[in-house]
């Protein structure tokens, strides 16, 4: 299988479904791994303008298909709320420089 491709062959999708639809596991896949590792396959880094739409092209395919516990980020709510509780228990660190502390 040849992976090369000449740019001029793609088209701009109609719609927004037909995008997501263009989407295929391999390609979902590298959206993935470019948002993870914030450069694609060729080492150059993304710009913040591909990372959201990288991001938002891997939320819509998820939402259309990826079962709603295996979607990125299902269960924030409760990284947020475990992070609050901590946020509630932090106390101030205080560093003792010779005989000042230090806030």
């Amino acid at each position: 299988m040849n992976d090369k491709f000449d740019i001029g062959d793609l088209q701009k999708p109609d719609s927004l479904a037909q995008l997501v639809d263009g989407i295929s596991p391999e390609i979902y896949q590298s959206l993935k791994t470019a948002i993870e590792l914030g450069k694609w396959e060729d080492g150059s880094r993304l710009s913040s303008e591909q990372l959201e739409s990288c991001i938002q092209a891997i939320i819509l395919y998820e939402a259309k298909n990826i079962p709603e516990e295996q979607r990125t980020g299902v269960d924030l709510s409760a990284a947020c709320s475990s992070k609050e509780a901590a946020a509630d228990s932090v106390q101030p660190l205080i560093v003792t420089q010779g005989s000042k502390d230090i806030h």
